[in-house]
């Protein structure tokens, strides 16, 4: 289940001289105590939850890099490492 959201929600107000001041005061900081709900959820535009298919890429050259590591050094290794200890 997705929930999208078409267009931000406005902000009722705009901020009055003594807030922008304070803002320029905290070095472009957020106050968070003092914004409203409304303010904080401007910009969440969640999509859904879907992985992109570059992460599912990279996921699979993980696991055919792991397979063929495990295939190629560990399983020799092993087996001469069990059979005659050093």
């Amino acid at each position: 289940m997705s929930h999208t959201v078409d267009k931000p929600l406005q902000v009722p107000d705009s901020p009055t001289a003594a807030e922008e001041e304070q803002a320029l005061l905290l070095g472009g900081a957020v106050p968070f105590d003092k914004t409203t709900a409304l303010q904080e959820h401007t910009y969440h535009h969640y999509t859904g939850n879907a992985i992109p298919w570059f992460v599912r890429g990279i996921w699979i050259i993980f696991w055919c890099y792991a397979i063929a590591y495990t295939v190629i050094w560990l399983l020799p290794s092993l087996q001469s490492e069990l059979l005659s200890p050093p």
